[in-house]
């Protein structure tokens, strides 16, 4: 014998789950349960903190080619951020945007550089956070992304390739190029051209939109030299470095985003190579942060 129950059905959490939400870098529409955005692989996560503001977050492209340093910059300086060293602090929002932070300061502390960036979308940190400067100003929502020099190569040849990144320069407050001061030092620009490129396809596509060109000239840009350990000039003359040892990109920087500023940074105050598994590979000595936190301030202050 059968018996019968009587179930409520909560058509409303189906309802709550197939409404739909925007991406923040992409505009895709998603399911509000989706992890990540069909289109751009960008964590939904993001978008759905995001979604009841009043005001977006500011978006920072941070872009390089491969080897430069970005993950190595970005995770030392969201770990100095975390721990309010600088004058700046910053409050993260999320699980998700510690994975950066957690992965630098692993393999430093380990005794190793962190691994190059993968080129799956799906393997790229993303960091949402609140960072607020010691001077009592207000907090300002960041969100940035340590992409792979690979897939920015590969948007640089071929547009659209990745779909976030195209979009992500599209509607970035601020940018962040970053370049390796030893290689410009030793004559190398192989790494100048993808930022080069870069460069050019965002004047393009906000002129084809047809945008006002003078707000792709408010856009703050902060070209960062990183590795500078070993060049003291760089340190204490970037721009001057910059001019002797990368002319061509600081002046198409300069002719495209007229705000821009050079900067020095360095995180290990020597490296070393040693054989790891058979393979001889740069490994930090000390680390001894210098001037990574100023970048950052300095696009804060030219954002607001």
């Amino acid at each position: 014998m059968s018996q019968l129950i009587n179930v409520p059905l909560e058509s409303y959490l189906l309802a709550q789950r197939a409404a739909p939400i925007n991406c923040l870098i992409c505009d895709e529409e998603n399911s509000s349960a989706t992890e990540r955005c069909c289109r751009c692989a960008t964590p939904m996560a993001i978008s759905r903190a995001c979604a009841g503001s009043k005001k977006a977050p500011a978006l920072l492209a941070v872009l390089g080619a491969s080897g430069v340093g970005k993950t190595v910059y970005l995770g030392m300086l969201m770990d100095m951020l975390v721990r309010r060293v600088g004058g700046i602090s910053a409050v993260v929002c999320g699980p998700y945007s510690i994975g950066l932070q957690q992965a630098t300061t692993t393999a430093l502390a380990s005794g190793y550089y962190p691994d190059r960036t993968s080129l799956n979308p799906e393997d790229w940190h993303w960091v949402h956070c609140q960072v607020e400067c010691s001077r009592g100003k207000k907090r300002t929502e960041l969100v940035l992304a340590d992409v792979s020099g690979e897939a920015w190569q590969q948007e640089a040849d071929r547009p659209g390739t990745h779909p976030a990144l195209g979009a992500l320069l599209k509607k970035c407050s601020g940018m962040m190029i970053v370049a390796d001061a030893q290689q410009l030092h030793a004559g190398d620009h192989n790494s100048d051209f993808v930022a080069l490129k870069l460069l050019s396809q965002l004047d393009e596509s906000r002129r084809r939109e047809k945008r006002a060109s003078r707000r792709v000239n408010r856009t703050p840009l902060a070209m960062v030299l990183t590795k500078a350990d070993q060049r003291q000039s760089c340190l204490d003359d970037p721009t001057g470095f910059a001019e002797a040892h990368a002319e061509s990109l600081l002046r198409d920087c300069e002719n495209r985003f007229p705000n821009t500023r050079v900067f020095g940074a360095s995180v290990a105050g020597a490296s070393a190579l040693r054989t790891i598994g058979g393979h001889r590979r740069e490994t930090p000595l000390r680390i001894e942060p210098q001037g990574v936190v100023e970048p950052l301030g300095w696009l804060l202050t030219q954002m607001s």
